[in-house]
Order: structure tokens, then sequence, then C-alpha cells
């Protein structure tokens, strides 16, 4: 019998944070952007379009690209998160879930 869901709503069962963090600066130094020390806690919490508005920003780039494009710079960071999040394994699970 079926007792519970559980939803993990990125950081409750694993430390997710540093996979979105990796995607957002790969995606950036694809662009030719460095982000500062202080981008993860500026990134944390954000949708995807408003993060890529703050990276977007660290590069003084927010006009080069048009609202389909900003879509596609979205899409393949999520991509590249998704890939970074496949190799996860028990060990990334936070200490205390269990």
């Amino acid at each position: 019998m079926l007792k519970g869901f559980i939803f993990d709503l990125d950081g409750v069962v694993t430390d997710s944070a540093k996979y979105h963090l990796a995607a957002w600066g790969e995606l950036a130094k694809q662009l030719g952007i460095t982000l500062p020390a202080t981008s993860n806690e500026a990134l944390r919490g954000r949708s995807r379009m408003d993060s890529l508005a703050i990276i977007l920003g660290y590069g003084d780039q927010q006009k080069q690209y048009t609202e389909v494009e900003k879509e596609n710079l979205a899409d393949e960071k999520n991509r590249r998160y998704l890939q970074l999040i496949a190799n996860m394994t028990p060990a990334d699970i936070l200490p205390g879930i269990s």
C-alpha cells in the first residue's frame, strides 16, 4: 500500500542548487560572461527567465537577444541541468533524509 509521496522542490532532498549554478556557469561562459562569486545567491530561487536576465546583465547583454532567443538559451541551460542531475546518486541525498 502506498503511504505517501515526496516531491523534491529543489534543495529539499538533495542540493540541486550546485547543478543549476554549474549549468548557468556553462551557459554564461558560452556567452562570454564571467559569473561573479555572488551569482549563486543572486540566482537562487529565481525562475529560469529571471536568472537568465541576471546573467545577461552581468555581461551587459540584456538587449542582444530576442525573447525567442532568450527562451532558447533558458532551454539550453535546462537541458544541461538535466544532464548533470542524471548523474546523481544516493550519495547526493542530504543528511537526515531517509
